[in-house]
Protein backbone atom coordinates (compact mmCIF):
# COMPACT_ATOMS: atom_id res chain seq x y z
CA UNK A 1 0.00 0.00 0.00
CA UNK A 2 1.36 3.45 -0.96
CA UNK A 3 2.21 5.85 1.82
CA UNK A 4 0.59 9.33 1.74
CA UNK A 5 1.71 12.67 3.12
CA UNK A 6 -1.34 12.69 5.39
CA UNK A 7 -0.26 9.36 6.89
CA UNK A 8 3.24 10.70 7.51
CA UNK A 9 1.89 13.83 9.21
CA UNK A 10 -0.60 11.79 11.23
CA UNK A 11 2.16 9.45 12.44
CA UNK A 12 4.29 12.46 13.41
CA UNK A 13 1.35 13.98 15.31
CA UNK A 14 0.88 10.71 17.19
CA UNK A 15 4.57 10.68 18.16
CA UNK A 16 4.35 14.32 19.25
CA UNK A 17 1.41 13.51 21.50
CA UNK A 18 3.01 10.40 22.94
CA UNK A 19 6.68 11.38 23.29
CA UNK A 20 6.94 15.14 22.78
CA UNK A 21 8.77 17.37 20.33
CA UNK A 22 12.26 16.39 21.51
CA UNK A 23 11.64 12.77 20.52
CA UNK A 24 9.91 13.44 17.20
CA UNK A 25 12.38 12.25 14.58
CA UNK A 26 12.20 11.08 10.99
CA UNK A 27 13.48 7.67 12.09
CA UNK A 28 10.75 7.35 14.71
CA UNK A 29 8.06 8.35 12.19
CA UNK A 30 9.43 5.81 9.71
CA UNK A 31 9.47 3.10 12.37
CA UNK A 32 5.86 3.85 13.30
CA UNK A 33 4.87 3.56 9.65
CA UNK A 34 7.06 0.46 9.20
CA UNK A 35 9.01 1.98 6.31
CA UNK A 36 12.60 3.01 5.75
CA UNK A 37 13.34 6.65 6.67
CA UNK A 38 14.10 7.42 3.03
CA UNK A 39 10.49 6.64 2.13
CA UNK A 40 9.37 9.70 4.07
CA UNK A 41 11.31 12.07 1.83
CA UNK A 42 8.91 11.34 -1.04
CA UNK A 43 6.26 13.11 1.05
CA UNK A 44 8.17 15.70 3.11
CA UNK A 45 11.35 17.50 2.06
CA UNK A 46 12.97 17.42 5.51
CA UNK A 47 12.17 17.42 9.21
CA UNK A 48 11.23 21.12 9.23
CA UNK A 49 8.72 20.48 6.44
CA UNK A 50 7.30 17.57 8.44
CA UNK A 51 6.99 19.76 11.55
CA UNK A 52 5.28 22.45 9.48
CA UNK A 53 2.82 19.83 8.23
CA UNK A 54 2.06 18.88 11.83
CA UNK A 55 1.66 22.57 12.72
CA UNK A 56 -0.75 23.03 9.80
CA UNK A 57 -2.73 20.00 10.98
CA UNK A 58 -3.05 21.52 14.46
CA UNK A 59 -3.87 25.03 13.21
CA UNK A 60 -6.39 23.61 10.76
CA UNK A 61 -8.49 22.60 13.77
CA UNK A 62 -8.98 26.23 14.85
CA UNK A 63 -12.30 27.82 13.94
CA UNK A 64 -13.71 31.29 14.44
CA UNK A 65 -17.37 31.09 15.49
CA UNK A 66 -20.00 33.42 14.12
CA UNK A 67 -21.47 36.20 16.21
CA UNK A 68 -20.63 39.68 17.41
CA UNK A 69 -16.95 40.42 16.80
CA UNK A 70 -15.77 40.45 20.42
CA UNK A 71 -17.46 37.14 21.27
CA UNK A 72 -16.35 35.55 17.98
CA UNK A 73 -12.72 36.53 18.50
CA UNK A 74 -12.82 35.31 22.09
CA UNK A 75 -14.22 32.04 20.71
CA UNK A 76 -11.34 31.92 18.20
CA UNK A 77 -8.80 32.43 21.01
CA UNK A 78 -10.41 29.69 23.11
CA UNK A 79 -10.51 27.36 20.09
CA UNK A 80 -6.83 28.10 19.39
CA UNK A 81 -6.01 27.27 23.00
CA UNK A 82 -8.01 24.04 22.81
CA UNK A 83 -6.32 22.94 19.57
CA UNK A 84 -2.88 23.62 21.04
CA UNK A 85 -3.62 22.04 24.42
CA UNK A 86 -4.81 18.88 22.66
CA UNK A 87 -1.25 18.17 21.49
CA UNK A 88 1.87 17.94 23.61
CA UNK A 89 4.53 20.62 22.94
CA UNK A 90 2.35 22.10 20.19
CA UNK A 91 2.90 25.73 21.21
CA UNK A 92 6.64 25.35 20.69
CA UNK A 93 6.17 23.40 17.46
CA UNK A 94 3.68 25.85 15.97
CA UNK A 95 5.69 28.91 17.02
CA UNK A 96 8.90 27.66 15.44
CA UNK A 97 7.23 26.44 12.24
CA UNK A 98 5.45 29.77 11.86
CA UNK A 99 8.64 31.71 12.59
CA UNK A 100 10.37 29.81 9.78
CA UNK A 101 7.51 30.80 7.46
CA UNK A 102 6.69 27.17 6.73
CA UNK A 103 3.06 26.94 7.86
CA UNK A 104 0.41 27.33 5.19
CA UNK A 105 -2.64 27.78 7.46
CA UNK A 106 -3.26 31.50 8.02
CA UNK A 107 -4.65 31.29 11.53
CA UNK A 108 -4.92 35.10 11.77
CA UNK A 109 -7.06 35.64 8.68
CA UNK A 110 -10.48 35.36 10.37
CA UNK A 111 -9.67 37.52 13.41
CA UNK A 112 -8.21 40.21 11.15
CA UNK A 113 -11.32 40.15 8.96
CA UNK A 114 -13.64 40.29 11.98
CA UNK A 115 -11.75 43.19 13.56
CA UNK A 116 -11.72 45.08 10.25
CA UNK A 117 -15.45 44.38 9.72
CA UNK A 118 -16.10 45.86 13.17
CA UNK A 119 -14.60 49.12 11.89
CA UNK A 120 -11.10 48.79 13.30
CA UNK A 121 -8.58 50.12 10.78
CA UNK A 122 -6.76 47.32 8.94
CA UNK A 123 -3.27 48.02 10.35
CA UNK A 124 -4.68 48.03 13.90
CA UNK A 125 -6.71 44.89 13.15
CA UNK A 126 -3.53 43.12 11.99
CA UNK A 127 -1.62 44.26 15.08
CA UNK A 128 -4.44 43.21 17.41
CA UNK A 129 -4.72 39.76 15.78
CA UNK A 130 -0.96 39.29 16.00
CA UNK A 131 -0.98 40.35 19.65
CA UNK A 132 -3.82 37.90 20.36
CA UNK A 133 -1.87 35.14 18.61
CA UNK A 134 1.26 35.79 20.66
CA UNK A 135 -0.71 36.08 23.89
CA UNK A 136 -2.54 32.77 23.37
CA UNK A 137 0.63 31.02 22.19
CA UNK A 138 2.60 32.19 25.24
CA UNK A 139 -0.25 31.34 27.56
CA UNK A 140 -0.46 27.80 26.17
CA UNK A 141 3.33 27.34 26.26
CA UNK A 142 3.23 28.09 29.98
CA UNK A 143 0.26 25.78 30.52
CA UNK A 144 2.00 22.99 28.63
CA UNK A 145 5.18 23.47 30.66
CA UNK A 146 3.16 23.22 33.90
CA UNK A 147 1.37 20.14 32.60
CA UNK A 148 4.74 18.51 31.90
CA UNK A 149 5.96 19.36 35.41
CA UNK A 150 2.85 17.77 36.90
CA UNK A 151 3.41 14.63 34.83
CA UNK A 152 6.99 14.46 36.08
CA UNK A 153 5.86 15.07 39.69
CA UNK A 154 7.87 18.29 39.71
CA UNK A 155 4.95 20.70 39.94
CA UNK A 156 5.30 23.55 42.35
CA UNK A 157 2.58 24.06 44.93
CA UNK A 158 -0.11 26.44 43.83
CA UNK A 159 -0.11 25.36 40.18
CA UNK A 160 -3.12 26.85 38.47
CA UNK A 161 -6.15 24.88 37.38
CA UNK A 162 -7.65 24.56 33.91
CA UNK A 163 -10.51 26.85 34.97
CA UNK A 164 -8.18 29.59 36.19
CA UNK A 165 -6.05 29.26 33.04
CA UNK A 166 -9.14 29.75 30.87
CA UNK A 167 -10.28 32.71 32.97
CA UNK A 168 -6.84 34.32 32.68
CA UNK A 169 -6.94 33.79 28.93
CA UNK A 170 -10.43 35.31 28.72
CA UNK A 171 -9.29 38.33 30.74
CA UNK A 172 -6.21 38.89 28.61
CA UNK A 173 -8.15 38.58 25.36
CA UNK A 174 -10.69 41.07 26.73
CA UNK A 175 -7.93 43.56 27.50
CA UNK A 176 -6.44 43.22 24.02
CA UNK A 177 -9.85 43.63 22.39
CA UNK A 178 -10.58 46.68 24.55
CA UNK A 179 -7.33 48.21 23.35
CA UNK A 180 -8.17 47.41 19.74
CA UNK A 181 -11.67 48.85 20.09
CA UNK A 182 -10.14 52.17 21.18
CA UNK A 183 -9.30 52.59 17.48
CA UNK A 184 -13.06 52.80 16.84
CA UNK A 185 -13.45 56.05 18.75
Amino acid sequence: MALTRAEVVDAALGILDEYGLADLSMRRVAARLEVQPGALYHHVENKQTLLAGVADEILGQVSCPAGPWREAILGWALNLRAALMAHRDSAELVASSRAFGLVTVDVLERPILMLAAAGIPEPTARQAASTLWHFVLGHVAEEQARRYLVQMNLALSGSSSEDSDVEQLRGGVGLILSGASAALA
